[in-house]
């Protein structure tokens, strides 16, 4: 790179005009420019000449085009990119701040806890929308973290970020990628990574914030904490800042756990769990060094009770008491040679647990009502009055609007582009309002969801959910613009669809319910005496308040090898859970549920068996399946609450007399 000094003042691009060096570093120079069109200062990053071969060139370019679609307020914004005189350089948002490390150098015993949870939680936010749309940052350590105005945080340098799909190509094996003292274990051994190797290295920088070093470091030789990194178990958070939390002590450790299977899988969940900590932080306990709390495990239903449908007792000797229960039905005997079991799991909430209904508070709900003029009258009255019953069981103090869909959305309640706390006042307004709704005769879903989007954004620590209720097909807007609008809302809100009649197509509110986190159903006949829409709309609000205090998956792990085809919800909605899942461990897949209070719920597992699994008696018996109900980030880090191991065995046939 050309000299300071022969260089500032340069217009690039013939637009931008260098004014200062601000820093250097392996992926080149960063310098303070001048937009004069846009009358802003905005940061260049120049790619150094003697490393523009095509491999860097090619990682300069992926940089552009990944960090260009991240939008979020977490992450660094580019603007622009191009090449001046064989040099190419990114144009991004100016910071204002100094970043993690530069603060760590203050703070050399770290950062009180409330601060250090609450800017862990930022960067697990920002993680969270990145993972969502497929992209793992592979750096992440306090250098690249900047402190901004209002001490909000902004990750930097996604210039090393590869796309999780194993066919993009980008992320390859044996290259090694990241700075040793914030790597995870995988990613030092040259191996494909995941955003589990971005949650160890937010372990990293967590741990760092603390106590004021990582739990690792290098010692002048970079091999020593590579080797540390996937060896060595890393020092327990309290041995070194006495007195934290002990749920804290815990999740770091979880964090920085050498499987990747063993850390969390989600960084939404994560930065849940960090705020709640934050918030509770006064009546937390204090840890010890080497104190580890127990997670309980609790025993489900025993399967023997439950092959032909006959009510299973509650297992004895249970750890705890969770309140879960599980229950399969199914047929334990297979045909010889067969390899499908096709159980239906009954699983049933507990009863919420004290202050649970608080924790969720607050929440932000918004209707997003499409109903064609194709739509029968009774049912249209059906729907509407259905909402209007769902606003009126609102909790006291939930934000919510209505919008009334079109080709452009617009606000049916309130009339202005805001949110509006649930009393009886507004309740009564909302269902005023309702009375003017009408027929539309074209949709854009993309276009409601960004109108949802923007009402949304103003409520950043709330629960944010959105309603669909629509029948018709998306006609007003192209695939690409839903496609773009979903990769810009992912991780921002979450989107349950529900259609009504059948003139609808799967597929794009497929892609809705997938990309946030929702729930999709079919409403046949609304205005049915016997219909049960409203109920279930109301449900649905319902566990909108306990998704926030309690995160619950099905695990779903397969000893033996063998594959799950798929998993479905089939009461008290329908809805396929497949494309939800995520692998945690060799054989295992979680898939996020709902189960609300004291209620049931049934899903529909498929599961493919290997061939030859079995020994020579005939009547061999194996564990086809173990499944399990897990609690989630923040209110549990994976601990069971229900178990139900899977028995089969082939059936022998029938018995025949050879005897002459």
């Amino acid at each position: 790179m050309r000299g300071a000094l022969n260089i500032a003042g340069m217009h690039i691009g013939g637009r931008y005009r260098l004014e200062e060096l601000l820093g250097r570093g392996g992926m080149g120079e960063v310098w303070r420019a001048h937009d004069p069109r846009l009358a802003r200062e905005v940061a260049i990053k120049f790619l150094p000449p003697h490393l523009a071969d095509g491999h860097v060139v090619d990682r300069f370019h992926r940089e552009a085009r990944v960090t260009a679609r991240l939008q979020h307020p977490g992450i660094t914004q580019v603007f622009d990119t191009g090449a001046q005189d064989g040099q190419l350089h990114l144009v991004m948002e100016l910071l204002d701040g100094r970043n993690l490390g530069e603060v760590l150098r203050e703070e050399t015993s770290g950062l009180p806890v409330h601060r250090a949870l609450d800017l862990a939680a930022q960067v697990a936010d920002a993680l969270s929308y990145a993972h969502r749309a497929d992209v793992v940052h592979r750096d992440i350590k306090p250098a690249n973290l900047v402190l901004v105005a209002d001490d909000r945080v902004k990750v930097c340098d996604f210039g090393i970020a590869g796309f999780v799909h194993a066919d993009s190509g980008l992320t390859r094996e044996g290259s090694l990628m990241g700075t040793p003292d914030y790597m995870a274990p995988e990613q030092c051994q040259g191996q494909r990574v995941d955003g589990r190797a971005d949650l160890y290295a937010l372990g990293c920088v967590l741990f760092a914030l603390l106590t004021g070093r990582p739990p690792f470091t290098t010692h002048g030789d970079f091999r020593v904490v590579m080797m540390d990194h996937i060896h060595t178990p890393p020092p327990r958070l309290a041995s070194l800042r006495p007195g934290v939390p002990v749920e804290l002590d815990r999740l770091v450790s979880v964090l920085l756990a050498k499987d990747p299977g063993d850390r969390p899988a989600y960084a939404g969940a994560v930065a849940d769990r960090l705020r709640d900590l934050g918030s509770r932080r006064g009546g937390t306990t204090p840890s010890t060094p080497g104190q580890v709390s127990a997670l309980p495990v609790v025993s489900g239903p025993d399967p023997r009770y439950a092959y032909a449908g006959r009510p299973a007792p509650a297992a004895p000797d249970s750890d705890s008491d969770s309140g879960f229960t599980m229950e399969a039905y199914y047929n334990e005997f297979l045909q010889p040679g067969a390899t499908e079991v096709s159980p239906i799991v009954t699983v049933t909430g507990a009863g919420a647990a004290p202050g649970e209904t608080a924790a969720a508070a607050p929440r932000a709900l918004v209707f997003l009502l499409g109903l064609s003029e194709e739509l029968p009258e009774a049912d249209f009255r059906a729907v509407r009055a259905a909402v209007g019953s769902a606003v009126d069981g609102l909790d006291e103090g939930v934000s919510f609007a209505v919008v009334a869909g079109s080709e452009h959305a617009r606000m049916l309640y309130p009339d202005t582009m805001r949110l509006v706390r649930a009393n009886a006042s507004t309740k009564a307004e909302a269902r005023a309002a309702l009375a003017g709704l009408e027929p539309i005769g074209a949709a854009a879903f993309g276009r409601w969801l960004r109108l949802a989007d923007r009402l949304l954004a103003a409520h950043g620590d709330a629960v944010r959910t959105a309603i669909l209720l629509m029948d018709l097909k998306s006609t007003a807007e192209s695939p690409e613009e839903l496609a773009a609008v979903l990769a810009s809302c992912t991780g921002r809100f979450s989107c349950h669809v529900r259609g009504i009649g059948t003139d609808w197509e799967v597929a794009p509110v497929r892609s809705i319910t997938t990309a946030l986190s929702g729930t999709m159903d079919l409403v046949m006949d609304p205005s049915e005496p016997t219909s049960p829409f409203a109920g279930e709309l109301t449900s649905l609000i319902a566990r909108t308040r306990q998704a926030f205090a309690r995160n619950l998956a099905l695990r779903v792990a397969m000893p033996g090898g063998g594959r799950v085809r798929f998993v479905k919800q089939v009461t008290p909605s329908v809805d396929d859970l497949t494309g939800h899942g995520y692998q945690v461990g060799p054989g295992t897949s979680e898939y996020p549920v709902d189960v609300p209070d004291g209620e049931s719920c049934d899903f529909h597992v498929l599961l493919d068996l290997p061939a030859g699994r079995r020994a020579d008696e005939a009547v061999a018996e194996i564990v086809a399946a173990e499944l399990s109900l897990v609690a989630l980030p923040p209110y549990g880090d994976g601990q069971t609450l229900a178990r139900l191991p899977l028995p089969v065995r082939e059936d022998a046939g029938p018995v025949v007399d050879r005897s002459p």
